[in-house]
């Protein structure tokens, strides 16, 4: 059984709406899908 990763939080963009899991502690979080900066924690 592994532990879920507490680091990752899900975020969303504002731009494309495509929810992923992104570490916060790394600066600026961006759209792996298209790549925008403009992402907010869901």
């Amino acid at each position: 059984m592994e532990d879920i990763d507490q680091s990752m939080v899900y975020f969303r963009c504002n731009v494309c709406e495509f929810v992923f899991q992104a570490d916060p502690n790394f600066f600026p979080i961006t759209c792996p899908q298209c790549g925008s900066e403009d992402t907010s924690r869901t």
